[in-house]
C-alpha cells in the first residue's frame, strides 16, 4: 500500500502511545513476516481494550507495517527499513512527551530529588492526572517512589563523572566476572535474539533509533549476559546498575554519533559470537576492553 496517497485516520493520545509501543515491539523483533498479531494478546500485554488496539493497526496498515485478512485478522506485512521516519510521522502523546520532558529535566539537574505533582503540573503545563501517571511509569522501572504523605522522590542516578567511572569499574567486576563463573551458561534462544536485537542496532541508521530502543537493546544485553552466570547476587547488582544508569544516558543520546553506536553494537555482536563459540576467555577479552574504553572516553558519552 502506498503511504504517500492514503491518509491514516487520525490517532487520540492513548493511541498515539499505543502506536509507538507496536513500533517498540517491531523493532525487537516481536513478529516475522506473516506472523498472526492477535489483537487480543495485543491488549492484554499493553493493558488496554481490543478497539484502540485495532484502530492503531488500522494506521499502521496504511504504513505498509501490517495487513487486515478478512475473518483472519492482522497479519504483520514485514518489518520497515525506515521505522525511524514512521515513528516521526506518528502523533507524540502528552503522556510519552511528559515522559520524556522529565527524564531529561532530571537528569540535567533541572528538577530536584524531590517534587511535588503540582509542582510539576505547574512547570510542564501539564494536569496533575498525566503527571501522577507519569511518576507511576517512573515508580515501575525503579526510578522514583511515592513519598509518605505526599511528594515524590526521585531514584538515586549517576550524577557526577567520578559516580559514573565508578559505576563502569564496578560493572567491570560484575560483567566479566560473570563470564568466568563456573555456572555460566547461555539459553540459545536468548542469545539468538540478542544477535537479532543487536544485529537490527547496527543495521539501522541512527535516525531510526529511538532513545528507548537504543537503551533497552543495551541494558537488555547486559542483563541477559550476567543472568547466564545463573547467580541472583549478580543479577541483582546489574539491575541495579541499569536503573542507575537509565536517566542519565537516555538523556545523552542526542548527543550520541552513529559511529559510536554501530562500534557499541559491533562489540556486543562480537561477546555473543565468542559465546556462542564457547570462548569465554575471549568474550571476557572483549567485554573489558569495552567496558573500560568507555569509561574513559573523554567527551562524556557513553555507548555500551
Amino acid at each position: 500500500m502506498d503511504d504517500r496517497t492514503v491518509e491514516p485516520a487520525p490517532l487520540s493520545n492513548l493511541q498515539a502511545e499505543i502506536a509507538r509501543k507496536v513500533l517498540a515491539l517491531v523493532e525487537e523483533g516481536r513478529w516475522t513476516t506473516g506472523d498472526h498479531v492477535s489483537e487480543q494478546r495485543l491488549s492484554e500485554e499493553l493493558g488496554t481494550s481490543r478497539s484502540p488496539v485495532r484502530h492503531v493497526l488500522q494506521h499502521l496498515e496504511t504504513f505498509g507495517l501490517f495487513t487486515k485478512i478478512p475473518n483472519v485478522g492482522f497479519r504483520f506485512t514485514g518489518r520497515k527499513s525506515d521505522l525511524g521516519d514512521l515513528a516521526s510521522r506518528l502523533p507524540h502523546s502528552e503522556f510519552e512527551d511528559l515522559y520524556e520532558k522529565l527524564m531529561i529535566a532530571r537528569a540535567s539537574g533541572e528538577i530536584g530529588i524531590e517534587v511535588s505533582e503540582t509542582e510539576l503540573a505547574e512547570r510542564f503545563g501539564s494536569t496533575r492526572g498525566m503527571v501522577r501517571r507519569t511518576l507511576m511509569r517512573f515508580a515501575a522501572s525503579g526510578l522514583a517512589e511515592r513519598r509518605t504523605g505526599h511528594g515524590w522522590r526521585f531514584a538515586e542516578m549517576l550524577e557526577s563523572p567520578q559516580a559514573i567511572n565508578e559505576s563502569y569499574a564496578y560493572r567491570v567486576i560484575i560483567e566479566c566476572g560473570a563470564l568466568l563463573e563456573p555456572s555460566f551458561r547461555p539459553l540459545p534462544a536468548q542469545l539468538d535474539d540478542l544477535v537479532g536485537q543487536q544485529s537490527r542496532l547496527h543495521d539501522m541508521p541512527l535516525r531510526d533509533i529511538s532513545r528507548s530502543a537504543w537503551f533497552d537493546a543495551n541494558a537488555n544485553f547486559h542483563a541477559t549476559v550476567v543472568s547466564w552466570a545463573h547467580n541472583r547476587f549478580l543479577t541483582e547488582a546489574i539491575e541495579r546498575q541499569n536503573s542507575l544508569r537509565r536517566m542519565t544516558e537516555y538523556a545523552e543520546f542526542q548527543q550520541l554519533s552513529e559511529t559510536r553506536i554501530k562500534k557499541a553494537a559491533r562489540d556486543h555482536l562480537d561477546i555473543l559470537e565468542a559465546v556462542r563459540d564457547g570462548n569465554r576467555t575471549q568474550a571476557h577479552t572483549i567485554l573489558h576492553r569495552h567496558l573500560s574504553r568507555v569509561s574513559r572516553d573523554g567527551d562524556g558519552h557513553r555507548v555500551d
